[in-house]
């Protein structure tokens, strides 16, 4: 027999289709048709449409919050927690888009107003981060500041569901690699480049871009 599947498990099914589709728009008959589970189903697990938006919120609130650990874990490398971040950047982006954030801001403040917090807390720890390797000399001088704002631009406009690969002979999976090249190299100090493994960052790259396909 097939194991009962768990709450999570239904707002992993969920969470693709509110970054390209406005959630004040889905009906529960939609919400539970995303989920392949019938309406008597979904409301076992969740008792109205707006426990289900915020389950999805703490999540991504979690998400932010673990993200942070990792630039004070000191037994892993600058080099690896640089990539780890940019991993991190990337998943936070596809699952808290630009339309998920607008919907959240007008029709469920108080839960746009936490996930503003989380996501100002992880930029002051990123900006830590990234001062203390430039401390070190192991990235270069930069404006943290601008530089974070570029990664979230570059990558938001890069995973919008309107971006034309056709424009720009890109695949999905070659811009976000070649922009994580870019910064990359605007980011980690000339002698240190040769340390970088690019072999992991391009399969994690890959699963995350299948989460959406």
């Amino acid at each position: 027999m097939r194991k009962p599947m768990s709450a999570d498990q239904y707002l992993n099914k969920i969470k693709p289709v509110i970054r390209r589709t406005r959630f004040s728009q889905l009906k529960i008959d939609d919400i539970a048709k995303h989920m392949d589970i019938s309406k008597v189903t979904l409301y076992k697990h969740f008792s109205s449409k707006d426990e289900i938006i915020e389950q999805v919120v703490e999540y991504g609130i979690q998400y932010l919050q673990q993200a942070d650990t990792v630039v004070y874990d000191d037994s892993v490398s600058y080099i690896d927690r640089f990539q780890k971040t940019f991993l991190e950047s990337l998943i936070g982006i596809i699952y808290l888009s630009d339309l998920f954030l607008q919907d959240l801001k007008e029709f469920y403040p108080r839960l746009f107003e936490n996930i503003s917090v989380a996501q100002q807390n992880r930029i002051k720890n990123l900006q830590s981060f990234f001062q203390s390797g430039m401390d070190k000399k192991i990235f270069n001088r930069m404006h943290v500041a601008l530089s974070l704002v570029q990664d979230d631009a570059t990558l938001r406009r890069i995973m919008e569901p309107t971006f034309s690969i056709q424009w720009y002979d890109l695949t999905l999976k070659q811009a976000v690699m070649e922009f994580y090249k870019m910064k990359q190299y605007q980011v980690i100090s000339p002698e240190y480049l040769d340390t970088v493994d690019d072999s992991v960052i391009e399969k994690e790259i890959i699963r995350i871009l299948q989460t959406i396909s």
